[in-house]
């Protein structure tokens, strides 16, 4: 999941193409006797435990601190422990409801938000939420920074556009150094921090925060529904080592990563389930419901209040596909992650079915299968706000002296490697876009259900998408052609030859799939061309690849928020862009395309602005995107209250039951 955005919420309404009420048909009427009058939780399929769900999902978080968890697999826990002033309007991507505020003023010249914090809320340890929790959680998130953290959604709003760390209120050349930071002038480390802190205050006798942007920003309530925003207990993060809130020492907390962070793997929130336990061994999370939750009234209309109904939540990190289905064969899975590959083996234990309408941005009827006994139903259909591609890394960190087992020898030479600015290359980045065979991808492993886009960041619905530009087809001529006007210090690319490898994260059999396209594409062309395809763990791969030492991954996107920024910036000058190395020139030009997009509030001027921007990311080639695929859900028949948001990281727990 991943980064930001900008225009009137009024306007992003009205571009979305957006799924702002996919809901799950009523679940009142059993099916074997009704068929297609809803999702149905029938007596025929009850649970032999109604008080645990158990996921099988594949791997596990990265850190749970929500300032610094930036993937989906963390932000899941996130979103059911930690609660935000407001929140999606159940399957809304756009729409919001309160929850940690029961309302908020916005000046007339779209600066200033006071928000009214709710009263009588408690975290999960006994402490009382106040407002000063909610002005020191967004302060802390926002002046903690890191490229490779999600707070880049909170400091362009406060800071300013295009400022995507704190470290750019001194100097951006300091971003992702926190010993250069803290070797600062005293005073100047002050100034900055009190910068943020004067637009984020706190006052607990009027039960109010008031927020003060740098500059109006369209969709700022839509990122406080982000992970990032969560609310923290600041005595809890104080004595458990994290920034005590004094601009004297901010800078010492600055750029965390999860070895030094003090709440990577612990969390005390204020929602409806409370973090018990994270077993590396056995990759799990161990949720259980918060005796003293504070809900009494639903969020929307038909929610749920009171304590979870369902006890225990147990996330289980399964990559492989063998166990994760005999868990849903047995019952012993309530939900499990099903790889497009596998889904011949689950479709005849599917007993219902559900498709996704998007006309209607609703979920027809359910209706009975081929096999109306089958203990699984499926929903289908249900268009994702996200896309998995094959990323390039320009400038690979490593010392070639000390080797490298993702690029072999370090030169083109014999075709034992490549060097380390092997991409950097215009031609190397258009061959392999060229190579890669995004159509049998989608024939074979997505049987047929996604569909290649335009060479764009933006998704259709979007301003800046246009589904006439461009798009790299497979060519293998083209391959060709371009990889023998690539030419190193060694000679060509294609008389030579090369060795790397390409990581995907493991359990993950779709990235592996297209990998292994491209790795047989590029050898047909020329035997000499050698891709090695490797998995790795999801928490050790985020660490090599934020490391700047992977080659070539792949890797997905999610968005946080449904405006073209959130793709424009994290890929070309946020996490995925500072990751890709481009040159300096490179950077700075798509930077300042990046930076008016987001500025520009005329919905005309940010389209041609981001049209320009499609030509040059076109030409410059920077990424081999991935076609946009459709949703497959399916889950055990005994359960209840499931709905669609393709914004959240996993599952909202509280909203579902077990018979």
């Amino acid at each position: 999941m991943y980064k930001k955005g900008l225009v009137v919420l009024s306007l992003i309404l009205a571009l979305a193409m957006v799924l702002s009420a996919c809901t799950t048909p009523s679940t009142e009427t059993p099916t074997t006797t009704e068929p297609g009058t809803g999702a149905a939780v029938t007596t025929e399929f009850k649970s032999a435990d109604p008080t645990t769900f158990v996921t099988a999902t594949i791997g596990e978080p990265d850190v749970l601190d929500p300032a610094l968890d930036y993937e989906t697999a963390g932000s899941e826990v996130n979103q059911n422990v930690y609660e935000t002033l407001y929140f999606y309007n159940k399957g809304s991507a756009v729409d919001l409801v309160p929850m940690l505020a029961t309302d908020y003023t916005l000046s007339d010249d779209g600066l200033t938000y006071v928000f009214t914090i709710r009263q009588g809320v408690k975290f999960h340890d006994g402490g009382t939420l106040e407002p000063t929790d909610v002005a020191y959680s967004l302060q802390r998130a926002t002046l903690q920074s890191g490229t490779s953290s999600p707070s880049l959604l909170l400091t362009e709003p406060i800071i300013g556009i295009g400022k995507i760390d704190a470290a750019d209120l001194i100097d951006p050349a300091l971003e992702d150094d926190p010993e250069g930071l803290q070797a600062v002038p005293a005073a100047d480390l002050l100034a900055a921090c009190e910068s943020v802190t004067s637009r984020i205050v706190a006052d607990d006798a009027a039960g109010t925060v008031t927020v003060t942007l740098a500059q109006p920003y369209g969709p700022f309530m839509v990122t406080l529904a982000h992970t990032v925003a969560s609310i923290v207990d600041k005595e809890w993060a104080v004595a458990n080592g994290v920034w005590d809130g004094d601009c004297a020492t901010w800078q010492n907390f600055y750029g965390l990563i999860q070895e030094n962070d003090p709440i990577a793997e612990m969390a005390n929130g204020t929602g409806p389930y409370k973090f018990v336990s994270w077993d590396h061994a056995t990759k799990t999370v161990t949720l259980e419901a918060f005796d003293g939750y504070w809900r009494t009234e639903p969020l929307w209309e038909g929610a749920k209040t009171g304590v979870a109904s369902v006890k225990t939540v147990l996330i289980k990190g399964i990559d492989e596909w063998g166990t994760r289905f005999s868990m849903l064969q047995a019952g012993d899975a309530d939900f499990a992650v099903v790889n497009r590959a596998n889904i011949s083996q689950v479709d005849p234990l599917t007993g219902e079915r559900a498709d996704y309408d998007v006309a209607t941005e609703t979920f027809g009827e359910m209706k009975p299968t081929e096999n109306p006994s089958g203990a699984l139903r499926l929903f289908f259909g249900a268009p994702a706000l996200s896309r998995s591609d094959i990323l390039m890394n320009e400038s690979v960190k490593v010392n070639v002296d000390e080797g490298s087992p993702f690029i072999g020898t370090g030169s083109i030479k014999s075709g034992r490697g490549i060097p380390v600015n092997f991409f950097e290359n215009i031609h190397v980045r258009k061959a392999f876009n060229y190579c890669m065979d995004w159509d049998t991808y989608i024939k074979d492993y997505l049987l047929g259900e996604g569909t290649r886009v335009p060479y764009t960041l933006a998704l259709p619905g979007e301003l800046g998408f246009n589904a006439a530009d461009p798009m790299y087809a497979y060519d293998p001529a083209k391959c060709e052609e371009e990889f023998k006007l690539a030419e190193f210090e060694e000679g060509t690319v294609w008389d030579n030859g090369f060795y790397m490898v390409a990581t995907w994260n493991t359990g993950n059999t779709a990235r592996k799939t297209a990998l292994e396209i491209l790795s047989a594409s590029l050898l047909a062309v020329n035997g000499k061309f050698n891709v090695s395809v490797l998995g790795m763990p999801w928490a050790a791969m985020l660490r090599y690849y934020q490391a700047g030492k992977l080659p070539m991954y792949m890797i997905g996107w999610q968005e946080d928020i449904h405006d073209p920024h959130n793709w424009y910036s994290p890929y070309l000058v946020g996490t995925y862009g500072t990751n890709a190395n481009f040159p300096e020139a490179v950077y700075a030009d798509f930077k300042s395309f990046v930076d008016r997009g987001a500025s520009a509030t005329d919905p005309a001027e940010r389209t041609a602005i981001y049209t320009e921007l499609n030509a040059k990311v076109f030409d410059y080639a920077p990424f081999i995107n991935g076609p946009l695929a459709v949703g497959r859900h399916y889950e055990q028949r005994w359960i209840s209250g499931y709905y669609y948001n393709p914004l959240y990281g996993g599952f909202y727990y509280y909203e579902l039951g077990k018979q």
